[in-house]
């Protein structure tokens, strides 16, 4: 029937076609009859076709009312619940007995509360009465009425249970390091294999206690496979193998650290891969601490200790060698740190500068403006007429940049967090140097990368780089001092995350020539941030557990380096332990938290997308007001303040 339903329509509209035709040869008698004959086979060809579909729909519900009574005993015999409701009200019109045993009531959704009779998916599952359900829903036309929804529950229950036990039963994979192990075994105070020993003893009591079985396949590290279902308690009892470590005797100062990494996905092998990328993360944010890969998401627990400062040379003589032949082997360099800079990341740009420039590279410093902390310093390079075509802009370099340039990241390991996100897309060699604790979203595709959380700041990171990068490189007297100007900021005068090696790293920048006055100068304060900073400070609220909070408006100049200033400024007063002041900017509220130590303020922050240092962290949160910042960070810190007794 089809074909003949085009075939008419087609002459048709032929007949029409010719009709038009016509008319320019002024045959209009003609053309009038071709037209009249198209319209008058057109509505023939119509009123047939609804004839035809009319008679059809006759002929089907005659053949359903000589058949009702089978469909309606398979219908209401068939053990499959089914009923009809409004989808407008949700009203069931009717339901069939093996539904009535599961409900009697008059309304859908106050069976599924989370139920949208208006909107009703296609498919859903639901627990009802102890037994899971697949229900489909069917639209059921009517030509004069309402539609209704057919709908139809399949029980589901026993391929649920051996799901569940699937998914409880299905291994794990549990990576156990002692972080400081080098240090145990290298200390002669210290029976390394009595301390050793009790860690593999906790190990395998908390095996033991969750069922699992452990192999140690090198020194200081174990595989341990754990049941999803244990490895889930294991993570609602936040490792306590981490605690129990801390109490384990060495019979000198040191305390035994050590990490964990569990990796949460379907297939044993993926587990594995992920716990390794887990633990990576875990060493590099300083170890003592426990990370759970869970898909693309990470949990992290623990890590509340200050790491001791690091011993050995090894990594940063290795990464120096490496960085050197990088440079021989690569195009120009582009230097780049942090959003709105401060000393210890455009110290440390000058360092890698110094490096770059010694086996004869031309080195760029890219930055997105000027800012109080770092104007002093480029005012002196302007008088010295050092700067001239060495600091860019972000729009610069990506004029400059070649894809076979090295792009050196410093003070930062976060690719949103960098003066120009977009120039990591330009290059192939992307070398990361950073101190700061490390974060899921880090620079996973860099070619080299110095990261040690246990360092002071990347000021030091980079005065030892210069050291082992070759025997007779000499930074300028100006480089000296503003390297030593961002180790000095970031320690606040030396006061904290200081180790033998900072001190070490300042001894070699002032024999090079690094001047003390210069130092001061580079991160003094004008007097109006002064003011603003004291204004920021007056207006604080402390709580009970001696964390204070403060705030500064959007109307102030350069505000989130005044926040900074401000949270550091906080910790001088006596009774308070942590300070975060948070600051409005057009496009989010910024966050900068600082602590004495007894408070982790990076684990608050990363919450709220942030990263740092246990002392000194930073956020940014896609606020409008800091009043509506300060609604999520307050409850983190309640939460903080429940999870730690010593607050």
């Amino acid at each position: 029937m089809k074909q003949y339903k085009g075939l008419l329509i087609f002459i048709a509209a032929f007949a029409v076609v010719c009709a038009v035709a016509i008319l320019p040869t002024k045959q209009y008698l003609l053309a009038l009859i071709a037209l009249l004959a198209g319209i008058a086979l057109f509505l023939t060809t119509m009123l047939w076709l609804m004839k035809i579909a009319d008679t059809q729909e006759k002929q089907m519900d005659r053949v359903f009312r000589e058949n009702d009574s089978v469909v309606s005993l398979l219908v209401n015999e068939v053990t499959v619940p089914a009923l009809l409701f409004n989808p407008v009200n949700g009203r069931i019109a009717w339901r069939n007995p093996a539904f009535r045993e599961i409900y009697e009531g008059k309304y859908i959704h106050e069976l599924l509360e989370t139920y949208n009779p208006a909107r009703p998916a296609n498919s859903l599952q639901e627990v009802v009465g102890g037994n899971t359900y697949q229900i489909m829903n069917l639209v059921v036309p009517r030509k004069h009425a309402k539609q209704l929804i057919l709908q139809y529950w399949l029980d589901r229950t026993e391929a649920a249970h051996y799901q569940r036990l699937y998914d409880e039963q299905r291994p794990y994979t549990v990576l156990i390091y002692v972080d400081n192990y080098e240090d145990l075994t290298r200390d002669s105070q210290i029976r390394s294999s009595a301390v050793l020993a009790e860690v593999e003893r906790l190990v395998s009591e908390l095996c033991r206690r969750f069922g699992g079985v452990y192999r140690r396949f090198e020194n200081g590290r174990f595989l341990m496979i754990v049941e999803a279902k244990q490895a889930e308690r294991l993570e609602q009892e936040k490792f306590p193998l981490i605690e129990q470590a801390h109490s384990i005797n060495t019979g000198s100062g040191t305390t035994v650290s050590i990490s964990l990494a569990l990796g949460v996905a379907p297939r044993i092998l993926q587990s594995e891969s992920d716990a390794r990328q887990a633990m990576e993360l875990a060493l590099g944010r300083g170890g003592d601490q426990a990370v759970v890969k869970d898909g693309l998401d990470y949990r992290f627990y623990g890590g509340r200790r200050q790491q001791d400062a690091r011993q050995s040379r090894v990594k940063a003589r290795l990464f120096s060698k490496a960085l050197a032949q990088l440079f021989e082997n690569s195009g120009e360099v582009f230097i780049m740190g942090h959003r709105n800079a401060d000393m210890d990341a455009f110290g440390s740009a000058l360092g890698i500068m110094t490096c770059a420039n010694h086996v004869g590279r031309h080195a760029y410093i890219v930055i997105d403006g000027s800012n109080s902390m770092i104007d002093d310093a480029l005012r002196r390079m302007e008088q010295e007429g050092s700067a001239a075509g060495l600091i860019i802009s972000p729009e610069e370099a990506l004029h400059l940049i070649q894809p076979n340039s090295v792009l050196v990241v410093v003070d930062t390991q976060r690719g949103s967090n960098t003066a120009a996100p977009e120039l990591l897309q330009k290059v192939e060699r992307i070398v990361v140097i950073d101190h700061h604790r490390r974060g899921a979203d880090y620079i996973d595709n860099s070619t080299l990368h110095y990261l040690e959380s246990r360092s002071s700041s990347a000021s030091e990171m980079v005065t030892e780089v210069i050291e082992y990068f070759a025997d007779n490189v000499k930074p300028s007297s100006f480089t000296c001092s503003a390297l030593l100007a961002g180790i000095t900021s970031d320690t606040k005068q030396f006061a904290f995350n200081v180790g033998s090696r900072t001190f070490e790293a300042a001894g070699f920048l002032r024999r090079n020539g690094a001047d003390l006055g210069s130092v001061k100068s580079m991160y003094q304060n004008d007097y109006d941030s002064f003011v603003q900073c004291a204004k920021v400070v007056e207006q604080a609220e402390i709580r009970r557990s001696g964390i204070a909070i403060s705030h500064c408006g959007r109307d102030v100049p350069d505000n989130r380096l005044i926040s900074a200033q401000a949270a550091d400024e906080l910790l001088g007063i006596r009774g308070i332990k942590a300070a975060f002041v948070l600051a409005e900017t057009p496009e989010f509220v910024a966050i900068s938290g600082r602590s004495l130590g007894d408070i982790n303020v990076q684990m608050i922050l990363e919450k709220l997308g942030g990263g740092g240092h246990l002392t000194m962290a930073g956020a940014q949160v896609k606020c409008e007001t800091w009043s509506e910042a300060a609604e999520k960070l307050i409850p983190l810190i309640e939460e903080y303040e429940q999870e730690n007794n010593e607050l």
